[in-house]
């Protein structure tokens, strides 16, 4: 399993750094991180297994969710996690219609929840999950 690929989307570096460093020492994926939609989009021939983006992108043209949009569209096989400080149930809905297998909330308990997530969404792509289905 570890020789899964996963793509980390978001325009923080900071945040970016972060969840590389957290998640090739917690998991030993293989990790890319692109800080805009674009970089990942053109990137997307890597067939990465999962790809994580933030639904506010600001950097670059696209927002999280045309991101989310364009993968789905180019492969729709490719599980994306949408991970964002915005708890708007509209904004929530909108990316589980687009596909995505999980939005997890930026808080305090984040990095677990998403672990958690990623471990599932690689152990069966096809099957939408939530950290609150609990």
């Amino acid at each position: 399993m570890k020789d899964k690929l996963i793509f980390f989307v978001d325009d923080e570096p900071m945040f970016i750094n972060l969840l590389e460093y957290t998640f090739k020492c917690k998991t030993g994926y293989v990790i890319r991180t692109f800080g805009n939609g674009e970089d990942c989009i053109r990137h997307l021939d890597m067939n990465p297994d999962l790809v994580v983006v933030d639904y506010f992108l600001e950097i670059g043209r696209m927002s999280g969710m045309e991101v989310v949009k364009a993968i789905k569209k180019r492969n729709s096989d490719i599980a994306v996690i949408v991970l964002s400080g915005n708890s708007d149930r509209a904004a929530i809905a909108e990316a589980k219609s687009a596909g995505v297998s999980d939005y997890i909330i930026k808080d305090g308990y984040f990095i677990d929840k998403l672990t958690e997530c990623i471990i599932k969404a690689l152990a069966n792509p096809a099957l939408p999950h939530s950290a609150d289905e609990k």
